[in-house]
């Protein structure tokens, strides 16, 4: 069974106000451009928001969501991942050709970010998609002078002013993730995700604390193929599966996903003996 979420983002003017920035590396760096900070863009000169990034952004949230209902969970950095944590890393590498001892010992010692998003030789059970502008004519770009800060020290740096380049809010782009044999109670864990993005709690991209990075769901879809349960331990949830509809309305209806995963007792990892 997979599940996929389809959307689309608007980066609301009249409502937040706030632009985008994902920046570019040294090595899309665009010597033609004003900006020195420039965003980062495809072949095409679009702007682009990676997959990687909605990951990132996805399981930092996650993680704090994962918390607050008292559930053990890693960052997912090296040297902080569930299995080093309980010393079992060097021994899943080991059995890691012997699925029938290595897939037990996975998921007694990981956690629900592990297991969603993947940790060391485990791909996750969601994958995000690049976003793209929905059209030529969905976005536009901006620049604008602010005080340059050292990454050094964390200061202002001296009188130095720098050009940042931006996605203008109003602009929409694509959103889509898939899901691969994901339980309601997990739908549920990444709908909180999305409603926390959608009310502006969390960020996309850089410049947070200049007020850029907050957007809003427009039009969200749901699809199912196969079972609407997974595992003993979920529940049946009825959903209006492929049906499109605004961000408000979609996330009011995913909240009997948002019920699953509150009431859902969950098991792992199990208690260490370390």
């Amino acid at each position: 069974m997979s599940r996929y979420y389809t959307a689309r983002i608007i980066f609301h003017n009249t409502i937040l106000g706030l632009p985008l920035r994902v920046g570019a590396g040294r090595a899309d760096f665009d010597p033609t451009s004003l900006a020195k900070d420039q965003v980062l863009k495809d072949s095409q000169g679009r702007p682009v928001i990676p997959g990687s990034s909605w990951k990132g952004v996805f399981r930092s949230a996650s993680e704090r969501i994962a918390k607050g209902r008292g559930l053990e969970v890693c960052t997912g950095l090296s040297k902080d991942t569930c299995l080093e944590r309980r010393r079992k890393d060097r021994e899943f590498q080991n059995l890691i050709e012997r699925p029938d001892q290595a897939l037990p010992l996975f998921w007694d010692n990981t956690c629900i970010n592990c297991k969603v998003f993947g940790t060391m030789s485990v791909i996750g059970a969601v994958s995000f998609l690049d976003s793209y502008p929905v059209s030529p004519n969905d976005y536009s770009l901006g620049m604008r002078t602010m005080i340059a800060i050292s990454r050094k020290e964390g200061a202002v740096a001296g009188k130095a002013l720098v050009q940042i380049e931006y996605v203008n809010p109003g602009s929409t782009f694509t959103f889509k993730f898939r899901g691969v044999n994901l339980p309601n109670y997990v739908i549920g864990y990444l709908t909180l995700v999305m409603g926390d993005i959608h009310q502006g709690l969390v960020q996309i991209g850089g410049h947070k604390s200049r007020g850029f990075g907050q957007v809003r769901f427009k039009r969200l879809k749901l699809t199912n193929w196969g079972a609407t349960k997974v595992g003993e331990e979920d529940v049946d949830v009825t959903f209006k599966y492929g049906e499109e509809m605004d961000g408000d309305s979609f996330l009011n209806e995913a909240q009997k996903f948002v019920e699953a995963f509150k009431n859902v007792k969950i098991q792992y990892p199990k208690k260490s003996h370390l």
